[in-house]
């Protein structure tokens, strides 16, 4: 795990391997005011790499100097912020981003052990930080790591708020109002920056928490343990927690969910986590719903898929696992609003016990569906899931799964694919996706739909026409 401190001080004579400062996109040192102090300090340095066309400041490029005692620090890395005419705050939001996460992978690939960001204002710090550790991601759980492994190296990083190097503030301000910023008032203040900084890392722990779920073989991640883990996550975080086993599934009547199971040795789980914030005794709030499929291997059952790249199919639960990483990060962050997590989590398998293409099931709310494919499985999960949120009364409900690969046939990587009945929900999580850069592409939802998935011997079928 990467160890975060955040400090005040001089970049000039901080204790660390290397000291990382943006730059945005420039033509000359004297450009940039900042730029030029540091180029000052470091004896023309700075300069000499500008100059020689090495380094411009363009997005994810890097400027690495030697500073010989110069300063505290062996090396300063400068990483390019691109450039910052006609942008909005999202993208220059999203260019730090990617500048700062280049930047702490190159500072890893020195095999160094610490790396200091240096900080000059506040408003961004959430970014940075966020960045900085999910560029550091590694799942390595199941290797042998070999002392002196360089993936390995860098372990620790810091956030300096510098507010003391020779009015470096003030000489940033200047460089930005030169630049014709429109980012707004240029500050530092350091509660500000403080507090952000932990909210970026909390970000970033409940999004490493899902790729790490996601990550892990099947034989490592059975519904099972998936259901340990949320159990483990709500004992570290205040959340409550609740499972199903079979047992209760089948007393409860979540037959879909224990259709897709049966297949399997592993069984089922169904897992509610619960945040409650401090509100006033006798007031009700209604609820915000999260629902993660959580297949946690998806051989297709008897409609079984082709063998190349099943290993992939591991990652069927990451909807689980974003539910399980949001939840812990909601727990920490706490917000003034109500908040579930749902994960219907099972293995899909073909075997003499699996659900067969014609068999009639019925959901937990009541619909018999008709199995024309069972690889079209989540959706089945997803129904009981959603039929046991209707209790909730919740003010909105949001799933989260490796639905189909229809969706990145018609977004490829860039947009995640997303339908809903509530206009207003739906606008709030395109608007999130756009500051965020986990950007969502909206796909239709038409009545002519209901038509395509009407069976002639039940309610549904769980595959449509086309």
């Amino acid at each position: 795990m990467t160890h975060v401190h955040i400090e005040r001080g001089d970049f000039r004579s901080t204790e660390t391997d290397v000291v990382i400062i943006g730059v945005q996109e420039l033509q000359s040192v004297n450009h940039l005011p900042f730029l030029a102090f540091v180029d000052e300090t470091l004896e023309g340095r700075v300069r000499q790499i500008v100059d020689l066309g090495d380094f411009r400041g363009k997005l994810k490029t890097t400027g690495l100097l030697y500073t010989d005692g110069l300063i505290t620090s062996p090396r300063l890395l400068l990483t390019g912020l691109g450039s910052m005419d006609e942008i909005t705050i999202e993208e220059w939001a999203e260019n730090l981003r990617q500048a700062y996460g280049y930047a702490a992978k190159q500072a890893r690939n020195l095999g160094i052990k610490t790396a200091t960001f240096l900080l000059l204002e506040d408003g961004y710090a959430a970014q940075v930080a966020e960045a900085a550790l999910l560029s550091l991601y590694t799942f390595t759980e199941h290797k042998t790591v070999l002392e002196g492994d360089e993936a390995m190296a860098l372990d620790t990083v810091t956030f300096l708020l510098d507010m003391e190097s020779e009015s470096a503030a003030k000489k940033w301000a200047v460089q930005r109002r030169l630049l014709q910023s429109n980012r707004g008032e240029i500050r530092i203040h350091p509660d500000v920056v403080t507090r952000d900084i932990r909210l970026g890392e909390t970000i970033a722990r409940g999004t490493i928490l899902a790729r790490d779920l996601s990550n892990q073989p099947a034989n490592h991640l059975t519904p099972t343990k998936l259901a340990a883990q949320a159990v483990a996550v709500a004992e570290e975080t205040g959340l409550r927690c609740e499972v199903f086993d079979k047992a209760a599934l089948e007393a409860k009547g979540f037959r879909t969910l224990l259709a897709v199971a049966q297949g399997s040795v592993e069984e089922p789980r169904f897992i509610i986590l619960e945040y409650i914030p401090a509100i006033p005794e006798g007031e009700e709030q209604k609820p915000l719903v999260f629902v993660g499929k959580g297949i946690t291997f998806d051989t297709g059952g008897i409609s079984i898929k082709p063998g190349k790249d099943m290993h992939e199919m591991k990652h069927d639960m990451s909807g689980a696992a974003a539910v399980l990483g949001a939840m812990q990060a909601i727990a920490q962050l706490k917000p003034d609003v109500r908040v579930i997590g749902i994960i219907a989590a099972a293995e899909n398998m073909p075997s003499g016990t699996a659900i067969k293409p014609g068999d009639v099931i019925t959901s937990y709310g009541g619909k018999t569906i008709e199995i024309l494919n069972t690889d079209a499985e989540g959706r089945l999960v997803l129904a009981d899931a959603l039929g046991w949120v209707k209790q909730y009364n919740p003010q909105g409900v949001i799933d989260l799964a490796t639905l189909t690969g229809a969706v990145i046939g018609t977004y490829g990587h860039t947009l995640a694919g997303a339908m809903g009945t509530d206009s207003g929900l739906m606008a709030k999580v395109k608007a999130a996706g756009a500051r965020t850069h986990e950007r969502v592409g909206e796909l239709p939802l038409l009545e002519e739909y209901d038509k395509a998935i009407k069976s002639k011997v039940a309610d549904v079928k769980n595959l449509g026409e086309g």
